[in-house]
């Protein structure tokens, strides 16, 4: 019951509906140790929606700075819920994220923070991708 007051609060503060499909997706990402693959979205939500729907909602969600992307080991996106400190409508996706080799997870590392970028005159930087890949924690336990 928690997850849904917590989802209902992050709709209305980013002036978003609050669908049947958002609440869902949206405590289905703060569930998750993990950042999530539309296939896995598709798998835990409770009621049918086409692709379109859950597209639609991923990029409502983007652009409000709820989620961000990262990539998968085969180059797909992932969907990861933003931490509480990046604000709205402006990603600071300054993290690094592991793709763990064994179960194929990405995770988003928030303590591990990416290096300030100083490029020459005349480049603009729009993004910045800094991923590690190893054996995840759980992985190893077992």
């Amino acid at each position: 019951m928690e997850t849904t007051v917590k989802a209902e609060n992050i709709l209305k503060s980013n002036g978003l509906r609050k669908t049947q499909i958002r609440l869902e997706m949206l405590q289905i990402f703060m569930g998750s140790k993990h950042a999530l693959s539309v296939n896995d979205i598709e798998k835990d939500l409770k009621s049918s929606h086409d692709r379109v729907t859950i597209y639609r909602a991923l990029n409502s969600f983007e652009e409000n700075g709820i989620l961000h992307q990262t990539p998968d080991p085969n180059g797909n996106m992932r969907y990861a819920i933003c931490s509480d400190s990046c604000p709205e409508h402006v990603h600071q996706d300054k993290h690094a994220h592991f793709i763990c080799e064994e179960c194929n997870q990405t995770y988003c590392l928030e303590d591990v923070k990416i290096p300030d970028v100083q490029l020459e005159n005349g480049y603009q930087l729009n993004s910045i991708s800094y991923t590690m890949n190893g054996v995840c924690k759980e992985c190893q336990l077992n």
